[in-house]
Formats: structure tokens, sequence, C-alpha cells
């Protein structure tokens, strides 16, 4: 479709003209559709017609009209006053001609002209040997006026000047003239326009009406053009602004803008529109806006202008001092430009800090600095922390970390405090200096895992990346910091490459130790009593790579809340239910995600849980940044049952995206029964989130993009590798990739 710049409607869409009669007329209304000032000019166009030179059959008011702004509307009035067509009696179509200079287009319109015959001879014309006089206000003109005798007697002809303010014609306001037959005559009338501020400049119709004795009649009409005279006046007031306008010895982000005022004062007589740019070296680094974008300029009045001027401005420093220029454009070049025709505007700009608060604040820096040389140095990890666990009576927690160390933490009113201190002055683990203040023991391999015993809270194993199980002991008041650990299982043969301990379980009775580790393989380590040493050797529960003839990583363990149920998930997305695992022939079925996608050796689920008190229903987090909840019941039915086992009989009661972008490395179940439940993940985006179940284990939908626990909306977050519950104080730990090791609050 034709992106069209002018339109224009018209007033009727036929006339009626009587030669002799009273002058027909029609308004044009045009519109700029442009985004630019515009003038539009007129041509009307007879069908039929010659142009005869000299013969003026219409009037146009105004003949070219002043430059319009962007959506404007423009009137036009044509008066037909002859007939197109000498003699022609019928209708003809007129063509309306619309163009613009400016913007080098044009349309057209058409109205039905009803030419009548006429209801006597015409014996007697009035000419306007110049139809359109131009003047300037206070300065005289003559208007010549020819009359001529179409007949063939004398006739004593009496002018009257009309429809102009009789104070405008220079006195007689009447002419007699007498005109021989079929000849002509001719006189003046004399036109003064008041002062320039008391007349626009704009076209002036007047009318030329011509009586014999006997009522025999003529008239004709012209166009008296006043001119413009005058200037417009360009000032500004202030000339200099300063951001903030106020309070600048107090911090204020919020301003960022303030508002200088132009003033027009329009001492001409031409009524019209200014337009405002602002140009000049430092234009750029700025916004403004036009408060009215076109203004209107009335005679004799001065119209203010709102220029808005919003910029970033600085937290520190010195301050700015912005300079631009402000160039006014007005709608008829006829005056040239406003006097002057651009302002130079300054503005400055402060920093958002005042500058007497920098150097408080850099004295305070300078202060502290001081004070934090004379402090101990802060403790914590120096590698991702790979593994947090509160200890059974909630008291205390242990981080194991890459940095090849396990550090010692104790609650105090909800705040972490490391514990206990070892004997070395500066100890070393995996060729990093630590701090010793908090510090366990040395590992001297990057630890995986953590697993308290249910039945002694003092007492933590820890899974290494080398295959090797550590045991040890938290101190206590009457028992210190050891350096070595209580004891060490590892088994014989260990791939160091894929034997890294992903996670450790024990049973209630603390006499049992599960471990799961990189090359698919669950070991399980007993002791004769809870308070003895656990045995050397081991028994293999099961090797998934073995069993399944494909490369198994072994990421989580879990124990259903009973006991009798093991599950153990990890590569390619799936995990195994493992019944009577404690037997010679465990029951072992496999289960892998249902979405559709592929599920290649490196995409993992990542941490699984059991809902407290149901032995059924399962919570799994994957590589995707998806959870899932299963019911293991039709699956444990058939293992009871001995009926025939089939893959994937784990029934998917819900699964969404946590919108992580990546992977969710934690969860865990805060509370799970009949009237619903709480689930709490975190992972590589650096978010702690609590997730809402109904009682039928899906993510209830009122709050289906959970609840941010953690980081704040003023806070920056690494990704968080482990997390662990304290119920009772409903707290989480979270150990994260930057080494921290840190509390959050899940009321």
């Amino acid at each position: 479709m034709e992106n069209r710049l002018i339109s224009a409607s018209v007033s009727t869409q036929s006339v009626t003209f009587q030669p002799g009669g009273e002058p027909a007329w029609f308004d044009v209304i045009v519109n700029n559709d442009s985004n630019q000032f515009a003038d539009f000019q007129l041509e009307i166009l007879a069908a039929g017609s010659t142009n005869t030179p000299g013969y003026r059959w219409y009037m146009l008011s105004p003949e070219v009209a002043s430059a319009q702004p962007p959506g404007s509307t423009t009137p036009f009035r044509i008066l037909i006053q002859d007939t197109p067509i000498p003699g022609f009696v019928g209708t003809v179509n007129l063509t309306v001609r619309i163009y613009s200079p400016q913007l080098r287009t044009e349309t057209r319109v058409v109205v039905r002209l009803k030419i009548e015959q006429g209801d006597r001879p015409t014996l007697l014309r009035v000419e306007l040997p110049v139809v359109r006089v131009q003047v300037y206000p206070q300065n005289s003109v003559d208007v010549p006026v020819r009359v001529r005798n179409l007949g063939q007697t004398p006739i004593d002809v009496v002018l009257n000047f009309l429809d102009l303010d009789p104070s405008w014609i220079v006195k007689p306001l009447q002419r007699r003239v007498m005109v021989d037959p079929l000849g002509q005559a001719e006189t003046t009338f004399q036109c003064q326009p008041p002062s320039a501020n008391k007349i626009l400049s704009q076209d002036y119709i007047y009318t030329v009406e011509a009586t014999s004795r006997d009522n025999i009649s003529a008239k004709a009409q012209g166009i008296l053009e006043v001119l413009p005279i005058g200037f417009v006046e360009f000032s500004v007031d202030p000339q200099k602004q300063i951001i903030p306008s106020s309070r600048r010895w107090l911090p204020n982000w919020k301003s960022k803008s303030t508002t200088f005022k132009l003033l027009f004062k329009n001492a001409s007589n031409l009524q019209q529109y200014v337009n405002v740019e602002v140009q000049g070296r430092n234009y750029q680094k700025c916004h403004f806006q036009v408060i009215p974008e076109n203004a209107e300029l009335n005679i004799g009045e001065t119209t203010p202008v709102l220029l808005k001027v919003t910029t970033k401005r600085p937290w520190i420093g010195w301050g700015k001092t912005l300079l631009f220029e402000a160039k006014s454009i007005l709608s008829n070049p006829s005056l040239g430009s406003t006097d002057p025709a651009t302002q130079i505007l300054e503005l400055q700009v402060l920093p958002i800090i005042p500058l007497w608060l920098q150097l408080a604040i850099l004295a305070l820096l300078a202060a502290l600095l001081a004070l934090l040389q004379r402090l101990p140095p802060i403790v914590t990890h120096t590698d991702n922390v790979r593994a947090v666990r509160f200890n059974g009576d909630l008291t205390r927690i242990v981080s194991g970390s890459q940095d090849c160390t396990l550090r010692s933490w104790k609650l105090d009113s909800n705040i972490l405090k490391p514990q206990g201190r070892v004997p070395e002055k500066a100890p070393v683990a995996c060729g990093k200096s630590q701090n010793p203040t908090g510090l366990l023991g040395v590992t001297n391999v990057p630890v995986y895992s953590l697993r308290f015993m249910p039945q002694d809270s003092n007492r933590v194993a820890a899974g290494l990346e080398n295959g090797e199980i550590q045991l040890w002991d938290l101190p206590t008041e009457q028992k210190q910091l050891r350096t070595k650990p209580k004891q060490k299982l590892k088994p014989a043969g260990v791939n160091m490459k894929f034997g890294q301990v992903f996670d450790l379980l024990f049973t209630k009775d603390s006499r049992s130790l599960l471990s799961g580790d990189g090359s698919g393989k669950i070991l399980l380590w007993e002791r004769p009593s809870p308070n003895g040493d656990f045995a050397s050797n081991y028994k293999l529960i099961i090797d998934l790579e073995k069993q399944f003839n494909q490369s198994y990583q072994i990421q989580a363990l879990a124990l259903s809340p009973d006991e009798k149920t093991l599950v153990a998930a990890g590569s390619h997305r799936s995990f195994f239910i493992i019944s009577n695992w404690n037997t010679k022939y465990p029951r072992v079925l496999e289960q892998k995600a249902r979405d559709g996608q592929d599920t290649p050796e490196n995409k993992y689920i990542h941490s699984i849980a059991f809902a407290p008190d149901s032995p059924n229903i399962l919570a799994t987090s994957d590589s995707f940044g998806f959870i899932g909840i299963w019911d293991l019941r039709q699956c444990l039915t058939n293992v009871a049952s001995k009926q025939q086992i089939q893959k994937n009989c784990a029934q998917q009661l819900d699964r969404w995206d946590t919108r992580s972008g990546g992977v969710v490395r934690s969860i865990a179940f805060v509370n799970f029964n009949q009237d619903g439940g709480k689930l709490v993940s975190a992972g590589d985006d650096g978010r702690i989130m609590l997730w809402y179940l109904t009682p039928k284990g899906m993510l209830d939908k009122k709050f289906s993009k959970g609840n941010k626990i953690y980081p704040n909306f003023n806070q920056n977050s690494l990704g968080i590798s482990a997390i662990d519950l304290n119920l009772k104080d409903q707290i989480v730990v979270s150990g994260s990739v930057d080494s921290q090791v840190k509390l959050h609050s899940i009321k």
C-alpha cells in the first residue's frame, strides 16, 4: 500500500453557480500526513475550459499557505465568481490539484459544478486588473478597478468597496464613473491596513460591487495580502542548569534530568509554529524532550517551550559540564529565523555522591583498611566447596572442599563460626596455604562427599577423589582437633580417574556405610558394633557398569525411610532402584528420564531424595535444570510379588524446569505429608529455591515459579555445589564454587 503524505477532503461534493448571481464556494481541508513541516498550493481545473490569459473565474484563499507541522490541517476556500466556460449551461467536473514543494508529491479531489442559465443579460462587468494586492501593515496601496459596459447605452455606475473593515479604506468609500457604450472605465481605491500588532499576516478577501441607476449590478472579488513584518525573539531562562537542582549536599541518585525554559516572543504579525532541535558537541550524551514539540506563537505573546534534558550521572568524581546548542525552526520562513537563531545551553552534571562525602568515604576506607590489616584473616576454603553437612544434633557443620581440606563450623544463634584450630601455624593442602582456624583436617585429596554417623554426632565420613573414605572426629571441649583421620577405608585396585566417592550413606544404626563412586560400584562397609572401627574388607553390592554393560558414574545415593530400598542415580540421567540390597541377590530396576531428550553419558541425575516418611516418593534433579517427582510404588510392588520386572516402571508424578539455565546440583525435602510438602534446590545458577508440592507430589501451580531463598536482589552468587537442611531451625547451609560456606533461612 502506498504511503500517502497528503490527504484532503471537501466541504461538499457539488456546488451550483448562476452567472450574474452570488458567487459559489466550497472549502478544501488538506492534511499533512508526513513527518515534516510543509506548505501546500492549490490549482482548480475545469473540464472543457480553455486557459484564457487574464481571465480568472475563481479566487483562492489563501493562495499559498504557510508551512504547517506534521499532523496539522490547512483550510482553503475556493470562490467561484464567474463561469469557467462562457456561455455553457450544465454540469462540469472541477479537479482540485493539491501539491507541496517540500514533499514533492500531490493529490487530487473532484467537485461537480452545476452552471445555471443567468436570469438577466449581463450588461455590466467588474474586473480587477490585479486580483492579489500585497501591502505591509500601516502602508497604503492602490487597488485598481475596471468597469466594462457591454450594452449600447452609456451607464452611470457607483462602485462600492466591500467586505474589508471600512477603517482600512482611504475615503471616499464610493467611486462614481460614467462608462460609454461598449467601453470601459478605470478607477482606484486606496487601502491602508492598521499596525502590525493589530492585524495578522494573511489573505483578506474584498469585493468591488458596481451598480447602475437602473439597478444593473456586477461584482468582482480580490485578495488583499497583508505581508509579514517584525521578528520572533528567542531567549532562555536560565542558560545554565545543574543536576541535581536541589539537595546537592546529599546523595541523590534519582535526579537525572533538568528543564530549560525557552522563551519565544512573537513581535510580528505572523501567526506560526516553532520547533526546537538540539545540536552541539555534547548533545549525544543526553536525551532531550521538547514540550510541546510544535509550539504555536500567537501575535504579541511570549510562548514558553520546555526542553527536558536527561543524562547519566557518574557515581563519583568531580562532575562534568556539557554544552549544547538549541536551534529554533520556524514553520514560516518569511521572516527568516528567530533572533537569535540559536542559544548556547550549559549543563553541569554533579556526581551522585557529593564531593565532601567522597572524601569522607575515602578517609573512612583508609581507616578501615588500617583496621583490617590488624584483624585476623577471614576463615574460608580456598576452592570449590563440594559437600556440607549438619551433624546429628544440628549444632555443628562440616564442609569439604576441592582444596583437600575439611572445616568445622559451630552454630551460634544461627551464626556460622569456625570451630577449633589445628596445631600447625601454616598448614598446607594441595599446595596451598590454609588458615588453621576451623580446619578439621587435611585430606591431601579433594573431598567429594560427606555424611555424619546417625549414632555419633561428632564423627563424619568423607568421600575423596581417589576412592578413599576417611572418618574424622569433631573436636569437643575435652578433645581438640587432630591432624589425622580416625580411620581410612580404601578398596583395593581403585582407578583414581573413575573412583571418586560421589556419595555416602549410613544406616540408622551406624553399623553399615554405603559408598557410590565414579566407576558405577556401590560398596558396603560394616563394623561389628556402633563404637568399633569399620572392617577394612568391603562387600560389593552391585557393579552397575558390569551388570548393564555401559559406562556409569554414580552421583547420588538414597535410602528409603524404611531402609528397604536403595536408589543410585547418575549417568544417562537415569537411576536404579535396588531392592533387597543387603542380600546375596539384590533386585535392580533401571529408570530413565521421561522427557524425550537425549540422555548421553555426561548428562546426569545429580541429586536424589526420598520424601520423609514415604518409601515411595522420590525427587531427582538433573543436568538440564529439571526437578522430577517419582512414585516407586509399582516397582516395589512388582519386586515384592516376584512378578516379571519391567524397566521404567516408576510413575513420574511431575517434572518442572527450574529456569536455572544449568545444572541443579542438590535437592532436599523440607517436609511432605497429607497437606503437601516443600523441596529445596540449588545449582550452577547460584540460586537456592523453595518449591511447594501438593499432597499428590506435584508442583503447586499457584507457586510455579518457586520462592527464591538466595541470593537477594542486591547480592551476586556463583554456582552452589551442595546444600543440607536443619529442619529444626529451618536453616539451609550451602557450599559454593566461590569457596564460601553460608547459612540461609527458609522462613
